[in-house]
């Protein structure tokens, strides 16, 4: 898979794609990448798993629902390789975004094509704006959200980063 031969999409996760999504995450990414610290260290354990079923089940929802957040899975070419999310920050307007994606597909420009959908998916829900969060470590995720003209900011501590995307309204004809 690369930039120029990938077709990238976001699909609702029901059962079937929560099934697949969970087999491509214990195959191909390491538990701290998809989940909290649950459990210690970044190997995926029953909680962890039980952990990332319960938690799409409870974003099936969406933005309006209990959970005030929204998940995709992001498909390539027909095969599941991760995961992106936008939910409520309690400022009226303002979502933030989350990914995670399978190894095998890092480096491809597979996360910024699946942040583009999910920033179309933002505008079409009335926000404007889209926030994301990324340690400092995590340069590959810098160089997405600086691709996608998200403002960058370090805080004073310097371990984490944070991006905001103010989205235009769409043209009116």
């Amino acid at each position: 898979m690369n930039d120029e031969t990938a077709s990238v999409s976001l699909v609702p996760v029901d059962d079937v794609v929560l099934r697949q999504l969970v087999r491509a995450a214990v195959t191909d990414a390491t538990a701290d990448e998809v989940t909290p610290p649950l459990t210690p260290g970044p190997s995926w354990t029953v909680a962890r798993v039980d952990w990332l079923r319960a938690y799409h089940q409870r974003c099936r929802d969406g933005l309006t629902g209990a959970a005030g957040e929204a998940t995709w899975a992001v498909v390539v070419n027909q095969n599941i390789v991760g995961s992106v999310r936008l939910k409520k920050t309690g400022v009226e307007g303002a979502l933030e975004t989350g990914i995670w994606l399978i190894r095998k597909t890092r480096g491809q420009g597979i996360g910024r094509m699946a942040i583009a959908e999910v920033l179309r998916k933002a505008r079409l829900l009335g926000a404007h704006e889209v926030q994301a969060k990324t340690t400092a470590r995590n340069t590959a995720a810098q160089r997405v959200l600086r691709s996608l003209s998200f403002n960058i900011t370090t805080p004073v501590d310097g371990s984490e980063i944070m991006g905001s995307f103010t989205i235009r309204p769409a043209p009116q004809h």
